[in-house]
């Protein structure tokens, strides 16, 4: 499996946009890799929320499924999309109640982008509100925290 360094040039535009959608400004690009072999590692690390994830944001990398890379493919730009709009909550420093609360801007932006490139949503509001929502991520300990506090 080859890493394969996706360019700025391709970058730029797609954080331009996320800049603009998110009032954030990004002083640097994050350094993004196509490769599956780097985004199993990211995916077996403690904290990261999907472990089926096509693509990962760790602070100032996206990685990528080298499977799901395709430079042409609105849907493929689409998962750079949503990790840089993870790079801008960072940046930003916004708080969010949870880590599965920053997934509702993510994918909700993800969305809007993809619309407004003429492609179909990549998941419902349905599933958005469902994913990002603070129970949803109860880890064994959370929730038994929850029900010694009740």
């Amino acid at each position: 499996d080859d890493d394969t360094e996706i360019t700025s040039e391709t970058i730029a535009p797609l954080a331009s946009w996320v800049e603009q959608a998110t009032q954030v400004p990004i002083p640097a690009l994050p350094i993004t890799t196509a490769s599956g072999r780097r985004l199993k590692a990211v995916l077996s690390m403690t904290g990261v929320l999907n472990a089926r994830a096509a693509a990962a944001y760790l602070p100032g990398q996206i990685v990528i499924s080298n499977i799901m890379w395709d430079p042409e493919s609105l849907r493929s730009q689409s998962y750079l999309v949503h990790e840089l709009v993870h790079h801008t909550q960072l940046i930003g420093r916004k708080q969010y109640s949870c880590a599965a609360a920053k997934e509702r801007e993510a994918y909700m932006l993800q969305n809007r982008w993809l619309e407004a490139n003429g492609e179909e949503p990549l998941v419902t509001q349905e599933w958005i509100e469902r994913i990002s929502s603070c129970s949803a991520f109860l880890s064994e300990d959370d929730a038994e925290l929850a029900r010694d506090q009740s």
